[in-house]
C-alpha cells in the first residue's frame, strides 16, 4: 500500500553489496544475516527490516517480526530500535485497519528522540497521516504530511517524493485533480535519479496518476499508467499493488462502459484477496463488483456485495467508503421504485460526505436526490437538488458531472412538458460531451434528444440524432445503447407511417433486450462462487485479527514478566541496603519504641479513667431523663382529666342555662296571644330578644 516501503535504503546498508536487488532475495538475505548475527542491536535492525519487507505480502508474519524487534530493543534500551519498532508495529495495526491502535504506536514512536533519525521520524508521520486519510480525516492527514516534510532536506529525494505523493492522494480524493497532477509530477521527477530499488513508491505514483487522469476523462493516458504499474507489480512480492492493479483496470473499464471486462478484473482482484487482505482495499473490491452488477441491472446481486462491503466499512470506520456504499444502495432502491428508502440512503451518504468535506460526493448525493424526486413527480424539489449538484460540479470543474446534471435537468423539463427548455438543456449537455468525447454519454444524449424531437414532431432532426446515437452505440458495442436506440427508431418509423420498419426495429429492440439479459445471466455462476469467497474471506479476516490480538497479548505478557523480574531484582538490592541502615539504628529505634509504649500505656490509663467518669455522668443523665419523662406523663394525664371535666362542665352548664331561656321564650310567645296591652307586649318582645341573644351565646360556648 502507498504508505509502505519508504526506507528501503536502510536495508542495503545492512546486507552485502553482492546481494541481488530482487525482492525475494532481499528477504532471504536478511533472514540469513539474522541467523548469523549475535549482536542484539543488529538483530533488532534486521528484525525490523524483515517486518518492513513482509508488509503487503504477509502482514501477520511482518507483525510478528516487528513485535520481536520491539521487545528486544526495549530489553537492550536501544532507542533507535524502539522508535522504529513502534512505527512498524503501528504499520501492522494499520494494515489490519485497526487505526486507533496504529495511531497509539505512532505516537509512542514520535515521543522518542533519537539523533540523526529524520527519515524514521518522517516515515512515522507519513504513516500517521495515512491512518487519518483512510478514516477520511483529510485535514489531520495533511497536517502530518507537512510535519513529515519539515523533517526532510532536498537531498532526501525518496522521502520527499513519498510526502508529495501522499498529499497528491488527498487532493485527488477532494477532486483537486490539477493540483494532484502537479504534485505527482514533482514526485516523479524526484524518483528518476534514485534508482530501481524504490519501485514501491513509484508504483503508487503511477497508480495515482492513472486515477487522476481517469477523473479528467483522459482514458488513454490513464490506461498507459495502469499498464506500466501492472507490469512492474507482477515482478514483486507485493499483493497490495497487484490487487490495486486489477482494481484500477476494473474502474477504467467500468467508466468506459465495458462492464463485462470490469467484472472480470473485479473477480480477479477478489481471487487475490485470498492471499492478502487489507480491509479498505477489500471493501473497494466488493464495491467495484457491486457497481458492475448494478450497471447490468442485476440489483439483487449488486445489493449483496454492497451490504457486505457496508458491514466491513462501518466496522473499521471507513467513512468515505461507507458514504459511497450508501449512495450506491440509494441508486438501487431508486431503480426498484423504493423512493422513500432511496431518499433515506442518499441522505445518510450526504451527511457523511458533508462531515468529511467530500464535495464531489456531496454533488453526487444531490444528483441522486434530484432523480428520486423526479420519479416521485416532485419536479420543483428535483430542480432544486439538481441545481445544487450542478453548482458544486461547476466549482470543481467536474465536466462529466456538469454534463450529467444538465442532462438530468432536461429530464425534469421533459416530464413537465416544457419540451423547448428540455431540448435547450439537452443540447448544452451534448456540447460538453462532444468536447469530452465520452462516447457512451454522448450516445445516450443523442438518443434522448432524438426522443424529444420525436415528441415535438421534428422528424428530420430526430433521424439525424438517431443515426449518430446508433453509430456510437455500435462503436462502443453497448447492447444497452443499441436496445434504447432501436426503441426510438421504432417510434420514428411509427410516426412516419412506415409500419414495416417500425416492426423491424421493435423486433430488434426485443433481440437486444434478450441479449442483455442472457449476457447478464451468463456470469451468475461466477457470482455464486465469488459470494462464497466473500463470506470465507470475512471469516479469514476475523481469524487473522484474533490471531494478531493473541500474539500482541502474549508479547505484552512477556514484557510484563520481564518488567516484574527487573523490579524484583531492584527491590532486592534496595532491601539489602536498607537492612544495613536499619541494623545501625535498630537499637535507638528499639529504645524509642519502648519509650513510646510507656507513654502510650499512661495515656491509655488516663483515657480509661476518663471513660469511667463519663459512664457515671451518662448514668446520672439517664436517671434524670427517666424522672423527667415520668413527670411529663403525670402532668399529661392530669391535663387530660382537667379537659374532660371542663368539657362536662360546659355541657351541663349550657344545658342548665338553656332551660330557663326556653321558658322565657315560651312565655313571651303565650303573651303575644293572650295580652292585649301594647306596652306589655312590647316588654314581652324585649324579653324574647334578650332570651334569643342568650341562646345564641350558649350555642357559641357549646362550639368552643
Amino acid at each position: 500500500m502507498d504508505f509502505k516501503k519508504a526506507i528501503i535504503r536502510i536495508l542495503f546498508c545492512l546486507i552485502p553489496a553482492t546481494v541481488s536487488l530482487a525482492q525475494p532475495r532481499v528477504k532471504d538475505s536478511i533472514e540469513v544475516l539474522l541467523k548469523k548475527t549475535i549482536d542484539a542491536k543488529i538483530r533488532v535492525d534486521l528484525l525490523n527490516q524483515l517486518a518492513y519487507q513482509y508488509y503487503d505480502f504477509k502482514d501477520s508474519l511482518a507483525m510478528e517480526y516487528a513485535n520481536q524487534a520491539l521487545a528486544l530493543a526495549k530489553k537492550e534500551n536501544y532507542l533507535k530500535g524502539i522508535k522504529y519498532g513502534y512505527t512498524l508495529v503501528g504499520l501492522g495495526y494499520s494494515s489490519s485497519a485497526e487505526f486507533k491502535s496504529a495511531i497509539r504506536n505512532f505516537s509512542l514512536s514520535d515521543k522518542i528522540n533519537v539523533p540523526n533519525s529524520a527519515m524514521e521520524t518522517s516515515y512515522n508521520l507519513i504513516l500517521w497521516g495515512n491512518c487519518y486519510r483512510e478514516v477520511a480525516k483529510y485535514d489531520s492527514a495533511i497536517i502530518f504530511y507537512n510535519q513529515a516534510k519539515s523533517h526532510l532536506t532536498k537531498n532526501e529525494a525518496l522521502e520527499l517524493a513519498t510526502v508529495l505523493k501522499n498529499i497528491a492522494h488527498i487532493n485527488m480524493l477532494q477532486w483537486k485533480n490539477e493540483e494532484a497532477i502537479k504534485l505527482l509530477d514533482s514526485a516523479n521527477a524526484l524518483m528518476r535519479p534514485v534508482g530501481n530499488q524504490n519501485h514501491f513508491i513509484q508504483l503508487d505514483i503511477w497508480s495515482l496518476l492513472g486515477q487522476v487522469h481517469k477523473n479528467l476523462n483522459h482514458y488513454n493516458v490513464s490506461s498507459e499508467y495502469y499498464i506500466t504499474m501492472c507490469n512492474k507489480s507482477e515482478a514483486l512480492d507485493d499483493y497490495y499493488h497487484q490487487i490495486s492493479c486489477k482494481l484500477n483496470q476494473a474502474e477504467l473499464a467500468h467508466q468506459q462502459s465495458d462492464y463485462t471486462i470490469a467484472l472480470k478484473f473485479g473477480f480477479e482482484a477478489l481471487e487475490m484477496t485470498k492471499k492478502y487482505t487489507f480491509p479498505p482495499q477489500y471493501v473497494r473490491v466488493l464495491i467495484q463488483i457491486g457497481e458492475g452488477y448494478e450497471a447490468l441491472s442485476q440489483f439483487d446481486i449488486s445489493s449483496e456485495y454492497f451490504y457486505k462491503a457496508l458491514s466491513i466499512s462501518e466496522q473499521y470506520g471507513l467513512r468515505s467508503l461507507t458514504a459511497e456504499i450508501y449512495s450506491e444502495i440509494g441508486w438501487i432502491k431508486k431503480e426498484r421504485g423504493l423512493y422513500e428508502s432511496a431518499l433515506e440512503s442518499a441522505n445518510k451518504s450526504l451527511r457523511i460526505r458533508t462531515d468529511i468535506g467530500d464535495r464531489k460526493g456531496i454533488a453526487n448525493c444531490y444528483n441522486l436526490l434530484g432523480l428520486v424526486y423526479l420519479l416521485m413527480k416532485d419536479y420543483a424539489r428535483s430542480i432544486i437538488e439538481q441545481e445544487h449538484a450542478l453548482t458544486i460540479r461547476e466549482e470543481l470543474n467536474y465536466t462529466a458531472g456538469i454534463s450529467a446534471s444538465i442532462f438530468n435537468i432536461s429530464l425534469v423539463y421533459e416530464q413537465t412538458n416544457q419540451l423547448e427548455k428540455a431540448l435547450a438543456y439537452q443540447q448544452k449537455a451534448i456540447d460538453i460531451e462532444e468536447k469530452l468525447q465520452d462516447k457512451l454519454s454522448l450516445s445516450i444524449s443523442y438518443n434522448n434528444k432524438a426522443g424529444l424531437l420525436l415528441k415535438v414532431g421534428k422528424l428530420s432532426e430526430a433521424i439525424g440524432m438517431l443515426n449518430k446515437a446508433q453509430a456510437l452505440a455500435n462503436e462502443t458495442k453497448s447492447k444497452l445503447l443499441n436496445r434504447n436506440v432501436a426503441k426510438n427508431f421504432a417510434l420514428y418509423y411509427e410516426q412516419k407511417g412506415d409500419l414495416k420498419n417500425a416492426l423491424k426495429y421493435q423486433k430488434l429492440y426485443q433481440v437486444f433486450n434478450d441479449s442483455v439479459y442472457n449476457e447478464s445471466s451468463a456470469i451468475k455462476l461466477a457470482e455464486s462462487e465469488a459470494l462464497y469467497n466473500v463470506e470465507r474471506k470475512e471469516k479469514d479476516i476475523e481469524l487473522l485479527r484474533k490471531r494478531e490480538q493473541v500474539q500482541t497479548t502474549q508479547l505484552q505478557l512477556q514484557e510484563a514478566e520481564i518488567s516484574r523480574k527487573n523490579w524484583i531484582i531492584t527491590f532486592a538490592i534496595i532491601a539489602f541496603s536498607l537492612i544495613a541502615i536499619i541494623s545501625i539504628f535498630g537499637y535507638q529505634l528499639y529504645q524509642d519504641k519502648s519509650k513510646s509504649n510507656r507513654e502510650m500505656k499512661e495515656q491509655q490509663e488516663e483515657i480509661q479513667a476518663q471513660s469511667e467518669e463519663l459512664q457515671e455522668a451518662n448514668q446520672i443523665i439517664a436517671n434524670i431523663n427517666r424522672s423527667l419523662e415520668e413527670k411529663v406523663d403525670t402532668r399529661t394525664s392530669e391535663l387530660r382529666q382537667a379537659y374532660k371535666e371542663l368539657d362536662t362542665f360546659f355541657y351541663r352548664s349550657s344545658h342548665d342555662f338553656r332551660r330557663p331561656i326556653t321558658t322565657f321564650l315560651g312565655l313571651a310567645g303565650v303573651a303575644k296571644i293572650t295580652v292585649k296591652d301594647a306596652a306589655a307586649l312590647e316588654l314581652f318582645e324585649k324579653v324574647a330578644e334578650t332570651a334569643t341573644s342568650l341562646d345564641k351565646m350558649l350555642h357559641k360556648l357549646q362550639s368552643i
